[in-house]
């Protein structure tokens, strides 16, 4: 039986999952837990996936999809009353496909996402940039979108969010909100921050920090009193800054140093790790600024920075800190906790009660 896509998706939705995945001549699959899962159900064909995409895809594009899709397209695309999907269509060996992640209409809040109490406490502190960092599928999103919503529902600020494409949407409670979606609603991230700047706002969510220009004027916009959130693909802390800094000529290093230093608020890391339920629950490296960071962020000393983390000041934790407590709450097993140490062996020796540091 060849599977129809709409009522796909209304079943991962139903069964809970986090993806949809559609490929020309390949059997429908979706991620439930973190695992992939085989739909029973014949593969499409080329004309298929395309056709769905085209259904789906802004009418900017529904004229060209094949072409559209050679250079990959990001959207996304709302079922009434039932949820919203992030999509990214692509080709590969000539044919079409599409991943659908599944965008809940509710948006949860950091206790029912697990993470460490300290990450409301970052949200509410009203100040700085603060950048949530992770591999593409890690809940970064859904992190962010957890404090925004925090923001919302206890200060009675000006919110305004860059998305592409815009993912969770907002209804203004004790803050108003204003959504801008890059190709809709602006056509580039530094237009639409530069934008922002001029609307009065008190928060301000990029979706992702993509290049020099959009990440020079968040840096800007934290440096003038303004709340900054962001995303980064980067796999820690240490890398988060490095990734920055890579970013910039090297003549600027030194200004773009002593600027990120100096707005610096945080640096959330997170993995995404399998618990013995079935279910997914992030480990959460946690970077607050201070005096301290500050100063080996300008002298250079990243490297320097994990042992840092690891005295737990403020909140701080590394990512094997976080992984060891779950470990021995049982909420991962051994196995799942070596597979997404940052030090295995140190963290093996911990496990087994050797008291060590995991560097």
């Amino acid at each position: 039986m060849k599977a129809d896509p709409q009522t796909l998706l209304r079943l991962a939705v139903e069964k809970g999952a986090s993806d949809v995945h559609l490929q020309a001549d390949v059997p429908p699959m979706i991620r439930i837990g973190g695992q992939m899962r085989a739909v029973q159900a014949d593969p499409l064909v080329n004309e298929d996936v395309l056709a769905f995409i085209g259904s789906i895809a802004p009418p900017s594009v529904a004229g060209d999809v094949a072409g559209s899709i050679a250079h990959g397209l990001d959207f996304s695309y709302t079922i009434p009353g039932l949820t919203r999907f992030r999509c990214s269509a692509f080709r590969q060996l000539g044919k079409a496909g599409i991943v659908l992640r599944v965008i809940r209409s509710k948006i949860p809040t950091v206790e029912e996402l697990n993470l460490p109490k300290i990450v409301g406490d970052i949200a509410l502190s009203r100040r700085g940039l603060t950048l949530v960092t992770g591999t593409t599928g890690s809940g970064k999103s859904t992190t962010l979108a957890a404090m925004i919503e925090l923001i919302n529902q206890n200060c009675q600020v000006k919110i305004i969010t860059v998305e592409d494409p815009i993912e969770y949407v907002y209804t203004s409670k004790k803050a108003m909100i204003s959504q801008l979606e890059v190709g809709l609603d602006t056509p580039s991230f530094a237009h639409a921050l530069r934008q922002a700047l001029r609307q009065n706002p008190d928060v301000i969510l990029v979706g992702e920090l993509r290049d020099v220009e959009s990440l020079r004027m968040a840096l800007q916009a934290a440096d003038t009193g303004h709340q900054v959130f962001s995303t980064v693909h980067s796999s820690n802390t240490s890398q988060t800054i490095e990734r920055i800094i890579a970013m910039f000529p090297p003549a600027e290093h030194k200004l773009l140093l002593s600027q990120l230093a100096g707005s610096l608020e945080s640096i959330l890391s997170q993995r995404l790790i399998a618990t013995v339920k079935e279910g997914l629950r992030p480990a959460v490296e946690i970077l607050r600024g201070n005096g301290v960071v500050q100063k080996l962020i300008q002298e250079d000393q990243i490297g320097e920075l994990g042992n840092y983390v690891e005295r737990g000041e403020a909140g701080m934790q590394s990512f094997d800190q976080h992984i060891l407590r779950m470990y021995q709450d049982d909420i991962i097993t051994g196995r799942e906790a070596m597979r997404w140490a940052t030090h295995p062996e140190s963290l093996a020796m911990a496990m087994h009660g050797v008291k060590t540091t995991t560097r």
